[in-house]
């Protein structure tokens, strides 16, 4: 813990780390409270709470490292609280409808916060929000396509994949449904006792999840590629969306793998197995396929 004296009045920091595991996002969240609470901002803390439980749970779920969280005070009345994690994938702000259980994270976190912003390191990223203070909000930059093509640029045989002209609602709506499913899957896969089941004693979900966890960590560079890209033409309005995806060729296999598992978690919500429901996952189907094909025909 750091304490020290400058304009803004009294600075401090503490920090602490945890794993990658569901249980950390309370235990974190907790740590915050408390930590405002002790420093004369439990004003703060219910909001920076939430918030935190937002960014920690990114965490885990999306990037899968230990993390580590830090508060200080950031002068003038202002606190500031980090969540350093492994990957360098940086957040994406964007509005989803409210039928959507994930992909709102953010928008919580630019509603709550005072300033917020993401910034890239030479080992992952952090991803930071301040509360408290009397500045108005503002939203950081989205990162650029260059910013984005970078969290790659290690790719020495990189093969740009071109889809041109694709629905833009249709990907949005089949994007949103499937991180749904992904969400359920990854809560499922995160619980204790379904994690200490062995492989030939686990049920059909919980064999499900472990595929499409391991299949999602291995197409998410692609992932990443297309939400940012649909969610960019989204907003400006445009109707069509052409797909450009800097891949490495092995992603062929990786979206072969990725749509098997869709397509297997399809069939268990159809039996009434997942929360997810099988109707939705089926509207959504020929879009879904339609890209991926796309991807491992190019690839291959």
């Amino acid at each position: 813990m750091l304490e020290a004296s400058r304009g803004g009045g009294a600075q401090w920091r503490t920090c602490t780390s945890y794993p990658p595991v569901t249980a950390s996002v309370r235990e974190a969240r907790r740590f915050v409270e408390a930590e405002l609470g002790a420093r004369g901002r439990a004003d703060l803390a219910d909001d920076a709470g939430l918030v935190l439980s937002e960014l920690a749970a990114n965490a885990v779920l999306h990037a899968r490292t230990p993390f580590e969280v830090v508060v200080s005070g950031a002068g003038r009345d202002r606190v500031r609280v980090d969540v350093v994690d492994g990957s360098p994938a940086l957040p994406l702000l964007a509005a989803t409808p409210q039928t959507s259980t994930t992909g709102r994270g953010m928008v919580l976190v630019a509603a709550l916060a005072s300033r917020w912003g993401s910034e890239r390191l030479e080992e992952g990223k952090t991803v930071w929000f301040e509360l408290g203070g009397d500045e108005e909000r503002s939203d950081p930059d989205e990162p650029s396509a260059e910013d984005l093509l970078a969290m790659w640029a290690d790719l020495d045989a990189a093969v740009t994949v071109v889809i041109p002209d694709l629905p833009v609602a249709a990907l949005l709506a089949a994007k949103e449904h499937l991180d749904d499913l992904v969400r359920e899957l990854q809560i499922v896969m995160h619980d204790p006792a379904s994690a200490a089941r062995a492989e030939d004693d686990a049920p059909e979900e919980v064999l499900l999840a472990r595929r499409l966890d391991a299949a999602v960590q291995a197409f998410e560079p692609a992932r990443v590629q297309v939400r940012t890209q649909v969610l960019r033409a989204a907003q400006a309005g445009a109707e069509l969306v052409t797909l450009e995806l800097v891949l490495d060729p092995r992603a062929a296999e990786h979206a072969r793998h990725y749509l098997e598992a869709v397509e297997e978690a399809h069939r268990l919500a159809l039996r009434g197995l997942l929360l997810t429901r099988g109707d939705e996952l089926e509207r959504h189907a020929a879009i879904r396929r339609l890209y991926l094909e796309e991807v491992v025909r190019q690839l291959g």
